[in-house]
C-alpha cells in the first residue's frame, strides 16, 4: 500500500514503543514531513476521558481500548504517539524498539525510578508493545532506533508509508 496526494491527508499513523524509544521526537518529525496533525495519546486520554480509572501507584490513567478506538475512528489524518497508540485505528502502526542497555541509560537520564526502569526494560526485552500492536493491526512497522537519530527513523517511516515499503526489522533482546 503506498500513499500519495489527497490520500496522505487522511493517513493515520500510530507510533508506539516502550518509554525512551524515541516516539515523541520521531512522531513530531513524521507529522511535520507529512503535514499531519500530531496527537499525544497521553493528552488525548486525559482531555477526552479515554480511560477507565487512574492508577495511583503508577501515576497514570488506565487507557480504555474501546474508548480510544471509538474516539479515533472519527478522526482522519494524524500521527498519534504513545506507548499504547497502537490501540487506535491506523493505516500504519509503527513500533519503535531500543536495545535494553541503551534504553536503561535513557530512562535513567529522564529521571525514571529504578522500579519503572526495570519494568520498562523488561517490557522491551519481552516485546510487550510489539506483540500487542501485531495482534491489533495489519500494517506493522518495526524499527530499531538504538543507533539511529530521530531524523533517520522518521525518514524510514515516511518512505514506508508513502512508497509502500515493508519495514519490519529483526529485533531480539532476550539474549541481553
Amino acid at each position: 500500500m503506498s500513499v500519495t496526494g489527497s490520500a496522505k491527508s487522511a493517513l493515520r499513523i500510530t507510533i508506539s514503543g516502550t518509554p525512551g524509544t524515541g516516539k515523541t521526537t520521531t512522531a513530531k518529525l513524521v507529522s511535520e514531513i507529512l503535514n499531519l496533525e500530531l496527537i499525544s495519546l497521553t493528552d488525548a486520554v486525559r482531555e477526552n476521558e479515554l480511560y477507565t480509572s487512574y492508577d495511583e501507584e503508577r501515576k497514570s490513567f488506565i487507557v480504555s481500548p474501546q474508548k480510544v478506538r471509538s474516539y479515533f475512528s472519527r478522526k482522519k489524518g494524524y500521527v498519534l504517539e504513545g506507548v499504547v497508540a497502537y490501540m487506535a485505528p491506523s493505516d500504519f502502526a509503527v513500533v519503535l524498539r531500543t536495545d535494553p542497555k541503551v534504553l536503561r541509560k535513557r530512562l535513567e537520564e529522564k529521571g525514571y525510578s529504578k522500579e519503572k526502569i526495570e519494568e520498562n526494560v523488561e517490557a522491551e526485552k519481552l516485546d510487550v508493545v510489539l506483540v500487542s500492536a501485531v495482534s491489533e493491526n495489519e500494517n506493522v512497522i518495526q524499527i530499531d532506533t538504538t543507533h539511529r537519530t530521530p531524523e533517520e527513523t522518521a525518514r524510514i517511516i515516511v518512505e514506508a508509508v508513502t512508497q509502500g515499503k515493508r519495514v519490519f526489522e529483526n529485533v531480539c533482546w532476550l539474549e541481553e
